[in-house]
């Protein structure tokens, strides 16, 4: 299992507006990756996922994948 970010300090924080950075997180189904896969620790982990929910509420990103 690959992780996303090889090291934990690369992101620093997560903007729902930027969709682009989002989408890495988001698997082929829709659904938000695990925090083994992305490497996070947990406060990041519920950061991520707040951002992904509010940029799927304002149609930035989609709820199911197509």
């Amino acid at each position: 299992m690959a992780k996303i970010f090889k090291n934990r300090s690369e992101v620093a924080y997560f903007d729902y507006k930027d969709f682009k950075n989002l989408q890495r997180y988001i698997n082929v189904y829709g659904q938000i990756e695990n925090r083994k896969k992305t490497g996070l620790s947990e406060t990041q982990q519920r950061h991520l996922s707040v951002a992904i929910k509010r940029a799927r509420h304002i149609a930035l990103l989609p709820f199911i994948a197509s």
